[in-house]
């Protein structure tokens, strides 16, 4: 059978072909293998910060390393102000940050929160923000739960959890145990599942079966019993809002959403005078469950 000239359409488009398949397998073990850096950023390359450094940094914004690590815990576990251990009429806020960011970034966070009755402890995850080791799903979560935990029996109750972007799949995977002294929940930006928020990127990939963190908000929060709150805005092109608003229509009540137009992912407004945030917390955290002294 003689053979067909390279520049024939079969041939051509038998090489078009073996070279996609090459380049889909090339890109999908690109994903398999760098799956972590692509979730948890903040921990490779030039984000990484030395303690000493974040130290510094945290203590220009009026920040302190916490010292008070739990057993087992690598520090620092977090950043809290100076008058972390004084009195507050509403109780302690732990918020988990974005993968991008660390947590001593968000000092508009900790001015929105503090002007109205809360304490504020800033998780750090491993790799990022000064913190030795490494992130991962699991190690976060035992962790996080023992330190909140912690926070309750030294008398910083009530605990509320604070989650945004990759934050709120920790918030949520965080409060999956029943058993947590957490009473409520707000959530910015965040997804259903991780594998939706793949998916949304890398459509024509078996996300489930690449994906080795889950963070399954769905599940987690399943049978949450506290008030939860979902912030987001509909122009988010990271995590699109339609995962936002699958998760809250499968959470249990109470529940409430603020789903604004015109805002994406990293343009969110943190002014502390924005009514947004009252909103939020008076959801979450009602004036009327406030511990004066606590």
């Amino acid at each position: 059978m003689p053979r067909r000239p390279w520049y024939s359409p079969i041939a051509l488009a038998q090489r078009f072909f073996i070279y996609l398949a090459v380049g889909y397998l090339v890109l999908y073990a690109f994903l398999y293998f760098e799956q972590n850096s692509l979730l948890y950023p903040g921990a490779h390359g030039n984000l990484v910060l030395s303690t000493e450094e974040a130290t510094h940094q945290a203590r220009l914004a009026g920040l302190v390393p916490w010292e008070h690590p739990t057993a087992g815990s690598s520090g620092p576990q977090g950043y809290v102000r100076l008058d972390f251990a004084g009195p507050t009429p509403r109780g302690t806020i732990v918020m988990f940050h974005g993968n991008g960011e660390w947590s001593a970034e968000r000092p508009e966070n900790v001015s929105a929160f503090t002007r109205r009755g809360f304490r504020v402890f800033l998780y750090e995850y491993p790799g990022y923000g000064g913190r030795p080791g490494y992130p991962d799903e699991k190690g976060i979560v035992s962790d996080a739960r023992a330190l909140i935990r912690s926070l309750d029996q030294a008398g910083f109750g009530p605990v509320y959890v604070w989650g945004e972007s990759l934050g709120s799949g920790v918030s949520a995977a965080v409060c999956a145990d029943p058993t947590l002294p957490v009473h409520g929940l707000a959530l910015l930006m965040p997804w259903d599942t991780l594998a939706h928020a793949a998916l949304s990127h890398y459509p024509f990939f078996p996300i489930s079966l690449l994906l080795r963190e889950k963070y399954d908000s769905l599940a987690n929060l399943e049978h949450f019993k506290h008030p939860i709150c979902i912030v987001h805005g509909n122009e988010d092109p990271v995590i699109p809002s339609s995962l936002s608003l699958n998760l809250f229509a499968h959470l249990p009540d109470p529940k409430k959403i603020i789903l604004e137009k015109g805002y994406g992912h990293g343009d969110w407004p943190r002014e502390a005078n924005l009514s947004w945030w009252d909103d939020v917390l008076n959801f979450i955290a009602p004036p009327e469950r406030a511990l004066v002294g606590r």
